[in-house]
C-alpha cells in the first residue's frame, strides 16, 4: 500500500484515461483503467509497461485527511461500476442520499469530468441566501463567494477591508441557498499572507465554519508553499493570477496584467508553480486572450477567465455586474444580461406612487371581515372615543364589502380556470389503432349493416344563419331597449343612475366630466392627482365654457384625490373612462382595475392619444388582475382647455366613435390573452356600447358606434400626427396651421407618409388612400376646433411629457418596419422632443 497525502495529485494524475465512479457506502473512489488508450503524459507511459490488464482497478480509501492508495490486478469488474456502465451516466456525489442527474450535488470531479470533455466551465459569484439560491436553480457549475462583497456589498473602495469573520458568515448564508453548484470561498487578505500557519488555520475555518467545498487565494509562485500545506490537509484550492485586487495597488491599480513577453513569461511561472502545490483550477483575471489561452493550453488543470477572452476553460462574473445591479462601475470585460437596476429603480418609483395614491394595497391585497364581526367592533369603537368624527363607519363597511367581492370574484375566476383544464385532460383523443364512433358507423355502411332504427334518429345538419354584421345588429338594436352590460341612460334595475368614473382630469378629462354632469342622468366622479383641481370643483363646482364663451356652473362632479372614495358607497362603477396622457396609462389602468374590479359587467373604455394605449390597459387589467372587465377604445375630434384649477372651456366641437375588440370586423384584432375571457356576442357588445353612447349623446357628446377598431384608432392617428406636432412645435392654434403655406404643406406631407403605413398594414381609413381626401379630412378638423390649443402644446407649456412617440413615433417604427420614408414625422418628432417649457410661451385663454 502506497500513502498519498495530496488529494488532487492522485485525480490529477490520472483524470485524462480513469472513468471515474464513486462508491459511497465504503467511502472509496473506484478508477477503472483502460491501458489501451494513448497518453503522452510520460507517468502514464511508465505505467503502461506494468499493467496489461483492461480490467485493473484502483481505488482509495480516504480517512482522516490521508489517502491510500490499492492497486489490484484482477479480472474482475468491480460490480457497483458494472451497474454504473449499464446506467449510462456518472454520479459523482460523495453526499449521501443525495439527487442524481441534473440536481446532484457537483463535486471537484464533476468540474474535472467537465474540463476534460472540452466543454466550457460556468462560474458566478453570490454573496447571500437569495442571489445563491438564483445561482443555483440556474444550474451553474460553480458558485464564487468573493471579497469583491465588500465593494459590491459593503461599498468600500477596494476588497482589503474583508475579513474572516465576513467571508464565513457570507459563505455559510451562500451555502444555504446552494443545492448544487460546487462552491468556493474566498480568503480575504491578511488571513493566510503572514505565515503559513495562519494560512492554514484560516482556510480550515473556511471550510468547516463557512461549509464551502473549496477555497480560493490571490497570488502566484510566493504562495507556493502555502497552498500546498492547504491541499496536504484535504481542503481543495483555487488559485488566482493575472490581476490581484488585494494586491493591485502593487500593480498600478486595476490593470491588464501579461500583455508583455515578460509578463507572460511571469504568469505562466505563476500557472505552473499553482498547478505543482495542488491547485485544481486557476483563475485568470484581466489577462490579455493570447496570453491566457497559452497558459490554458499549457496546463492540465482548468482556467476559469474573467477579462481573459474565451480561450479559458470556463468563465467567472460577478452577479450584481452580469445582471446590471451594480452600475456604479462596469468593466469592460462583462456583458450585461440584464439592466435590473433600471427595473428595480422604475419598480420602486411606481410602489411609492401607488402607496401615496392608495392603489395599492388593491382590494386583491387586502383581507376582509365578516360584516357581523366588524359592524360591532366599529360601533364600540365609536362609542369609546369622544370625537366620533375621526371614524367613518359607512365608508369601512363599503370597502370591507369591496374587497370580500373582488376575493370571491377572483376566486370564481380561479375555479373556472381549474375547471376548464379539468375539462381538457379529460378530453380522449383518438389513438391510431382507436376508432371513432363516426369512422364505425362509416365501417356498418360499407359492409351494408346500417341500423335502420339508428338510421331514422340521425338528424341533418341545418344550414348555420348567417350571423348578421355590426351596421345591421346597431340597425336593429336602435328600434329595441338599450339597456343589457351597462346600465340604462337613466336608471339601473329602476333603481339608480349609472355610475361613471373619468380617470384624468386634464383637458379632456375635465371636458367630459362636465358635459357628463350636465344633464344629471349619471353618476360622475372624477379621479385625479391635481389637488386645486379637485378641490376647486368640490368646493365650487365645475365652470364649464362653452367654444362661444358662455359659462355654465357644473355642481354634480365629484372629484377626489383617493380612487377608493368612489367605492366609498359600495357601489363599483359601470364604466371607467379613461383620459390621461399616454406616459400615464399604466397607472390608470391600475386604478381602472381597483374600480370596476367588483362588477364583472363594468367596461373601460380609453379615448387616449395615439396607439397602443388599449393593449396596455388590456395587459393590466385582464392579464395581470385577472379580471373578465372589457376595455374598449375609441376617438374623439372634440377640443379644449384647462383655464385654471376648476375651469375649463370647450375650444371644438367634433365627434366620438366607440368601438370594441369583440366586435365581428375586430376579433382578427384581439390580442392572445383576450381569447381567455368568455367572448360576449355582438349583439351583447353592442348593446352595451350603444348604452353608453345613448348617455353622451344625450350629454352633449355626439357619438356612435364603429365596427373598425383599427381604422378608427389610426385614422385620429393620422389627424392627430398632422396637427398636434405642428401646432407645438409653432405655438399656433389649430386654425392658425392653415393659414401658412409652409405649415400646410408640411401636414401633407406627414399625411403622405402616414398613409403609406397604413397601406403596408392593410388598414382602412375613411378617405381611402388619396391623400388629397385625407388632408381635405383633417382640415375639416382643424377648421371645427381653430381656436383649440393641442394637448401637446399645453403639455410643453406645462413642461410635462407629450404623447408624440405614442403618434409620430409610431408612424416611425411602423413606416421604418416596411422601410418607408417617413422623416418628416421622425423630424417633427424631434422637434418635438427638442422644446422646452423656457423657449415657447404664449397666452392660451382670453
Amino acid at each position: 500500500m502506497i500513502k498519498i497525502n495530496k488529494q488532487f495529485k492522485i485525480i490529477n494524475k490520472f483524470k485524462n484515461n480513469l472513468s471515474i465512479y464513486s462508491n459511497l457506502n465504503n467511502n472509496k473512489l473506484f478508477l477503472p483503467i483502460n491501458n489501451n488508450n494513448n497518453n503522452n503524459n510520460n507517468n502514464n507511459n511508465n505505467n503502461n509497461n506494468n499493467n496489461n490488464n483492461n480490467n485493473n482497478n484502483i481505488s482509495f480509501n480516504y480517512n482522516n485527511n490521508n489517502i491510500s492508495f490499492n492497486y489490484n490486478n484482477n479480472n474482475k469488474k468491480n460490480e457497483l461500476f458494472e451497474k454504473h456502465q449499464q446506467q449510462q451516466r456518472l454520479n459523482y456525489s460523495t453526499h449521501v442520499k443525495e439527487d442524481i442527474g441534473e440536481n446532484k450535488k457537483k463535486t471537484v470531479l464533476d468540474i474535472l469530468k467537465k474540463y476534460k470533455d472540452g466543454i466550457p466551465i460556468s462560474m458566478v459569484t453570490a454573496y447571500d441566501f437569495t442571489s445563491s439560491k438564483m445561482v443555483d436553480k440556474s444550474g451553474m457549475d460553480m458558485i464564487l463567494v468573493g471579497d469583491s462583497l465588500g465593494m459590491v456589498m459593503n461599498g468600500e473602495s477596494s476588497t482589503t477591508s474583508v475579513t474572516m469573520e465576513q467571508m464565513i458568515y457570507h459563505c455559510k448564508s451562500v451555502m444555504k441557498g446552494s443545492k448544487r453548484s460546487f462552491v468556493v470561498g474566498d480568503m480575504p487578505f491578511g488571513s493566510y499572507e503572514t505565515s503559513t500557519k495562519d494560512a492554514v488555520s484560516n482556510a480550515i475555518r473556511l471550510i468547516k465554519e463557512g461549509g464551502v467545498d473549496a477555497i480560493k487565494l490571490e497570488g502566484g509562485k510566493k504562495q507556493f508553499e502555502k497552498i500546498k500545506a492547504i491541499c496536504d490537509t484535504g481542503i481543495l484550492v483555487v488559485g488566482h493570477i493575472g490581476l490581484t485586487p488585494q494586491t493591485s495597488t502593487s500593480l498600478g491599480g486595476f490593470k491588464l496584467q501579461g500583455k508583455t513577453e515578460q509578463e507572460a513569461l511571469s504568469l505562466l511561472e505563476d500557472a505552473k508553480s499553482l498547478q505543482e502545490a495542488g491547485c485544481f483550477a486557476i483563475v485568470l483575471e484581466m489577462v490579455p486572450h493570447a496570453t491566457a489561452m497559452a497558459i490554458t493550453k499549457t496546463l492540465s488543470i482548468p482556467t476559469i477567465g474573467i477579462g481573459a477572452g474565451n480561450g479559458t476553460s470556463g468563465q467567472v462574473l460577478v452577479y450584481h455586474d452580469l445582471l446590471g445591479l451594480y452600475s456604479d462601475f462596469i468593466p469592460k470585460f462583462c456583458k450585461q444580461y440584464a439592466t435590473l437596476s433600471e427595473n428595480i429603480d422604475q419598480s420602486l418609483k411606481n410602489y411609492k406612487n401607488e402607496v401615496e395614491s392608495r392603489e395599492f394595497p388593491s382590494p386583491t391585497h387586502s383581507f376582509s371581515m365578516k360584516e357581523s364581526e366588524l359592524s360591532p367592533f366599529l360601533d364600540k369603537l365609536i362609542n369609546n372615543n369622544t370625537s366620533t368624527s375621526l371614524f367613518d363607519k359607512s365608508l369601512i363597511l363599503s370597502s370591507n364589502k369591496n374587497i370580500l367581492n373582488q376575493n370571491k370574484a377572483l376566486k370564481q375566476q380561479q375555479q373556472q380556470q381549474q375547471q376548464q383544464q379539468q375539462q381538457q385532460q379529460e378530453v380522449i383523443v383518438p389513438t391510431r389503432t382507436e376508432k371513432t364512433s363516426a369512422q364505425i358507423k362509416e365501417n356498418e355502411n360499407e359492409n351494408g349493416n346500417e341500423n335502420e332504427n339508428e338510421k331514422d334518429k340521425i338528424k341533418s345538419t341545418p344550414i348555420p344563419t348567417p350571423t348578421p354584421t355590426v351596421k345591421e345588429e346597431t340597425e336593429l338594436i336602435n328600434n329595441q331597449i338599450k339597456n343589457n352590460i351597462l346600465p340604462n341612460k337613466t336608471t339601473l334595475n329602476n333603481s339608480r343612475k349609472p355610475k361613471i368614473v373619468v380617470i384624468g382630469a386634464g383637458a379632456m378629462g375635465s371636458l367630459f366630466s362636465a358635459k357628463l354632469a350636465s344633464k344629471g342622468i349619471a353618476d360622475v366622479w372624477m379621479v385625479s392627482a391635481w389637488k386645486e383641481h379637485v378641490e376647486s370643483i368640490n368646493k365650487n363646482g365645475m365652470k364649464f365654457f362653452n367654444p362661444q364663451g358662455k359659462e355654465e356652473n357644473i355642481k354634480g362632479i365629484k372629484a377626489t384625490l383617493d380612487g377608493m372614495q368612489v367605492l366609498k358607497d359600495g357601489i363599483s362603477p359601470d364604466l371607467a373612462l379613461v383620459l390621461v396622457k399616454s406616459n400615464s396609462t399604466k397607472q390608470a389602468a391600475l386604478t381602472a382595475a381597483t374600480l370596476v374590479g367588483g362588477n364583472p359587467k363594468a367596461a373601460v373604455l380609453t379615448l387616449q392619444n395615439g396607439i397602443g394605449n388599449r393593449e396596455e390597459l388590456e395587459s393590466i387589467i385582464n392579464v395581470d388582475k385577472g379580471l373578465k372587465n372589457h376595455v374598449w377604445q375609441g376617438v374623439t375630434s372634440n377640443g379644449a382647455v384647462v383655464v385654471s384649477p376648476g375651469s375649463v372651456k370647450q375650444t371644438g366641437i367634433g365627434s366620438t366613435f366607440l368601438s370594441s375588440p369583440y366586435l365581428n370586423n375586430n376579433i382578427k384584432q384581439q390580442q392572445q390573452f383576450l381569447s381567455q375571457l368568455p367572448p360576449p356576442s355582438t349583439r351583447e357588445e353592442i348593446l352595451a356600447l350603444k348604452a353608453f353612447c345613448d348617455i353622451l349623446n344625450e350629454s352633449g357628446i355626439s357619438s356612435d358606434i364603429s365596427d373598425d377598431l383599427e381604422g378608427l384608432v389610426w385614422n385620429k392617428v393620422v389627424a392627430n400626427a398632422a396637427i398636434n406636432p405642428l401646432s407645438a412645435v409653432l405655438g399656433v392654434s389649430n386654425g392658425q396651421l392653415l393659414e401658412n403655406e409652409y405649415s400646410k404643406n408640411l401636414m401633407k406631407k406627414i399625411i403622405i407618409e402616414a398613409l403609406s403605413v397604413c397601406k403596408a398594414k392593410n388598414i382602412s381609413l375613411p378617405y381611402g388612400e388619396d391623400s388629397d381626401e385625407a388632408f381635405k379630412y383633417v382640415a375639416d378638423i382643424v377648421l371645427k376646433t381653430s381656436s383649440n390649443y393641442s394637448s401637446m402644446l399645453q403639455d410643453i407649456l406645462r413642461g410635462q411629457p407629450t404623447e408624440v412617440n405614442r403618434i409620430n413615433g409610431v408612424i416611425v417604427t411602423e413606416g421604418e418596419k416596411f422601410d418607408l420614408n417617413v422623416s418628416h414625422n421622425k423630424m417633427i418628432m424631434e422637434m418635438v422632443l427638442s422644446r422646452t417649457k423656457s423657449n415657447l410661451t404664449l397666452k392660451l385663454f382670453n
